[in-house]
């Protein structure tokens, strides 16, 4: 895989003032506000601000949106009209989902929105919302397979997806607002409902053994509550997986105890806690009648879908995860030409240590020398725990945890040397095994690396690294016969002995 960073330096080097992109979603549940830094396959969120404005709850009764509802909503989209034109960012969508989809004053609801912003305001139908969420997983994960389901406060939209594309969505009136109102606030009946409709789900029918992808912020909280129940190590949602007959117990014990007796901590934000349980109701349901393998969070849906969609065909091919590393050498590091020339000599050390690697490996390698340098400006002391602590919770799309906790291992490793027991442990826990051992051999090899060229270009490519009669040798051109010393051939020891070779040096 090739690393060029043109293009993103190219970026970095240009003004952010009127290179945003902001999304306004009118959704059943609530009002939202996200600004990004660009239109991007990897996109930098610069603002993000909601109003659970509650559009959907007065539905059931009559069909219309109340007058109290639809006053909360528009005060959110002046104030946020205003937030758009402060931080100079002209591309602004209002998208409107379920709820003003489908009351009987929506479509006035719509013309005052459009009167106060100056925006035609995009209406998403039931299947094309699905296919938007779909997207929005597309953006956020490198190959997914699986469903994806977006639980809004008004709508449940289904739909496949794979690394090729996305198939036929369906929308169904299982919002958790129009659950809870159609239920009668009965959970028990919210669950025979939910049964009911998913029963003749087309999509749903290829969820089994597979991924189910869930979206939606009442589901992002459920998943949050299970991460604080289980005492996870790191915060992030996004590409958080658990169990399906897991999450199904999980569900089980949300509807016998409720919010009060399971969230002490109060995980759950005060505007979402009333619609957890429904939330839980219809995953409950989901994974009877569905039966997926795993249930992954996304924190990307809708809006991000809508970025994706508008992208170039060359641009959604990129790897998401490489992207935002390249980003982060660029804002972070001593020389970003530097961190990508460790991708090639990294790759040398490899075939010379009789190490072959997948696909998976090669991006995380890949990511790894990207983000090899970016505590350069902690305390020594201080930079291992700091790289950590970005890893851990730091916004990368198109790795999970496992992936996660290999990054913040090679950072731990690389800063703190192969022993560091004062390092915070976080995602390095969730580490596999197999990748522990890889995560020493990489960060081995960032150790040789920096102690040749610490954060300088245009050194490494002149190296060359071989294994020869049980010896892996770095081998140096005669004018950098100078850098040989007591810490490198230190260091080329250590990366040997991880393949059973003896490191050497040799010079001219």
């Amino acid at each position: 895989m090739v690393v060029d960073l043109s293009r993103a330096l190219a970026v970095s080097r240009g003004t952010r003032l009127g290179e945003g992109i902001a999304v306004i979603d009118v959704g059943s549940n609530s009002v939202r506000l996200v600004i990004y830094e660009r239109a991007s396959r990897a996109p930098t969120v610069l603002f993000n601000e909601k109003v659970l404005a509650a559009l959907g709850e007065g539905l059931v009764d009559n069909g219309r949106l109340t007058e109290e509802s639809m006053g909360r909503a528009l005060i959110a989209v002046r104030r946020f009209i205003a937030v758009t034109k402060a931080a100079d960012v002209s591309d602004v969508t209002i998208l409107a989902t379920a709820a003003a989809r489908v009351a009987s004053n929506g479509a006035a609801f719509i013309r005052d929105i459009e009167a106060i912003s100056g925006i035609k305001v995009r209406v998403l139908e039931g299947a094309e919302e699905a296919q938007m969420a779909a997207s929005g997983v597309l953006c956020g994960f490198w190959r997914p397979d699986g469903v994806v389901g977006d639980l809004g406060g008004g709508s449940l939209e289904l739909i496949d997806v794979t690394a090729e594309g996305v198939g036929d969505g369906d929308s169904y009136p299982l919002g958790t607002l129009r659950l809870r109102g159609d239920a009668k606030s009965q959970l028990a009946t919210g669950a025979s409902i939910s049964r009911d409709i998913l029963s003749r789900s087309e999509p749903l029918l290829a969820c089994q053994g597979r991924n189910f992808y869930a979206v939606g912020g009442t589901w992002r909280s459920l998943v949050k509550l299970h991460m604080a129940m289980t005492g996870y190590p790191i915060s992030i949602m996004h590409q958080y997986a658990v169990d399906a007959n897991e999450m199904a117990d999980f569900c089980d014990e949300v509807l016998k105890h409720g919010l009060d007796a399971m969230d002490k901590g109060n995980v759950v934000s005060k505007g979402r806690r009333a619609l957890v349980p429904w939330g839980a109701v219809v995953m409950r349901a989901l994974i009877a009648l569905g039966q997926p393998k795993t249930i992954v969070a996304s924190s990307l849906g809708v809006r991000e879908g809508m970025i994706y969609e508008a992208l170039p065909e060359a641009e959604r091919n990129r790897d998401p995860l490489v992207l935002a590393a390249e980003e982060l050498a660029i804002l972070r590091n001593r020389s970003p030409r530097h961190s990508a020339e460790l991708v090639d000599f990294s790759k040398a050390c490899l075939d010379a240590m009789g190490f072959e690697e997948s696909d998976t490996d090669e991006r995380l390698r890949i990511g790894a020398c990207l983000l090899s340098d970016i505590s350069w400006r902690s305390h020594p002391d201080y930079r291992a725990d700091q790289a950590l602590a970005v890893i851990s919770n730091v916004a990368l799309y198109g790795v999970d945890h496992p992936g996660r906790g290999f990054l913040a291992q090679v950072l731990n490793d690389r800063y703190g040397g192969p022993e560091n027991p004062g390092a915070s442990p976080d995602a390095t826990t969730l580490c596999s095994g197999r990748l522990l051992e890889r995560a020493k051999v990489i960060a081995a090899i960032l150790r040789v690396a920096y102690v040749l060229a610490p954060g300088i270009a245009d050194v490494l490519p002149k190296t060359t690294i071989v294994q020869e009669e049980g010896n892996l040798v770095l081998r140096l051109p005669a004018e950098m016969a100078v850098f040989d010393g007591e810490r490198p051939l230190r260091r080329m020891r250590q990366l040997g002995k991880l393949a059973g070779l003896e490191g050497r040096i040799h010079a001219g």
